[in-house]
């Protein structure tokens, strides 16, 4: 069978990786990758292997495109691209199965090709809930195009039912980025200082901080350097990771840049942490920012979560997540909550609502017997009151 997935950034492949891995290593199928948008020219193959594919078991389809820059102009221009290229590999290809996760701008680029083509769309990350970010808007026009819906929680399948997709085509399978965590090893202070060239200080602060994509008009700079600065303050060692592709990123980057020139002793600048990430979660006392990594995957460390603003309102989350808005003095007293005992107490204890770590192998069982499902799709009204 011979299957495609896309890729747009590096922050979709982290949760596609044992997704991908599990469909590479199934002598039934025959792989492709394709990949464009958030890889700069020659790394998207290395990034595939570090996200645990082999050479040799899968076929890879780099489109380029790379968008350093975001705007409403050049994400329509790109995106024309884009679709052009899908569309070239679609009928090169002739794929029966194509597989993408959530909710980025470029899907709605990426899957009419595939769509207009009879070749089934299976959707990963459906149902969710994000009223702060343009992804929300993508999401659920993604779950209308799709033919089979792998989502992480019991709420997500509701709301995929919700819009009239049938039971037959609902799997709960769980969060895929989750089979990363298994067995989480904490990093030593001797390997923490060996690979970030800094002692490891207690509390040790991750702090990731996305544009707010819905409502924003500017300013995604100034609102992140408020919770860079507030992070700072408590944090022992803090580490910084660079935002998403989404239009707002350069300002927030420039504010990064600043703060990596004053040499703050403590504070860790990094473009991502690559397959690091899993044992620096390990290693953290908590959690700053908007990313959906403190929703999703934070409560399968026990870690408190400061979750910032609007980008991830509505989002099911553990009981670890603490909410703050885009003001400086509560983002402050949040931090100050969560590093305290007995919040940190309260997170150890958390299940995570979104799986235990054995999504992947259910996900790769639904793309493998998805052609036995028809193209026609039911609508299924719900009964007064459902």
């Amino acid at each position: 069978m011979k299957v495609l997935a896309f890729v747009g950034t590096r922050a979709d492949l982290f949760p596609l990786g044992p997704v991908l891995t599990a469909l590479a290593a199934d002598d039934a199928v025959d792989l492709h990758v394709a990949t464009a948008i958030g890889f700069p020219e020659g790394t998207a193959r290395a990034r595939l292997l570090e996200a645990g594919l082999s050479e040799g078991g899968f076929t890879h389809h780099e489109l380029g495109l790379y968008l350093e820059t975001l705007s409403a102009d050049s994400q329509t221009r790109t995106g024309a691209q884009l679709s052009a290229a899908m569309a070239d590999l679609a009928g090169s290809l002739e794929p029966e199965a194509i597989v993408v996760l959530g909710d980025r701008w470029e899907l709605l680029y990426v899957l009419p090709p595939f769509v207009l083509r009879g070749i089934r769309l299976i959707h990963l990350h459906g149902g969710e809930v994000t009223e702060g970010a343009l992804d929300e808007r993508v999401r659920h026009a993604v779950t209308k195009l799709a033919d089979q819906h792998c989502v992480s929680t019991a709420g997500a399948a509701r709301r995929v039912a919700q819009l009239g997709e049938s039971a037959d085509r609902i799997h709960q399978t769980g969060a895929p980025g989750l089979d990363r965590f298994a067995d989480p090893v904490p990093l030593s202070a001797e390997e923490f200082e060996q690979e970030f060239g800094t002692a490891l200080l207690q509390p040790l602060v991750l702090v990731t901080y996305h544009p707010p994509t819905a409502e924003m008009r500017g300013g995604a700079g100034e609102l992140a350097r408020q919770v860079f600065e507030e992070s700072i303050k408590q944090a022992g060692t803090t580490i910084l990771t660079y935002p998403g592709f989404d239009a707002g990123r350069e300002e927030i980057i420039e504010v990064l840049d600043e703060l990596q020139a004053e040499g703050i002793p403590g504070v860790i600048i990094r473009e991502s942490l690559g397959p690091l990430y899993p044992r620096v979660m390990a290693t953290v006392q908590a959690l700053v920012g908007n990313s959906s990594s403190g929703i999703l995957e934070a409560a399968s460390f026990g870690v408190p979560v400061v979750n910032v603003g609007d980008r991830q309102r509505g989002r099911e989350h553990g009981a670890n997540v603490l909410h703050a808005r885009d003001e400086r003095e509560e983002i402050r007293a949040s931090i100050e909550k969560v590093l305290t005992t007995p919040f940190r107490a309260l997170s150890r204890d958390v299940v995570n609502p979104y799986g235990d770590s054995h999504a992947a192998e259910l996900i790769e069982k639904v793309v493998v017997e998805s052609p036995e499902t028809g193209l026609s799709k039911t609508f299924v009204d719900l009964s007064v009151g459902d």
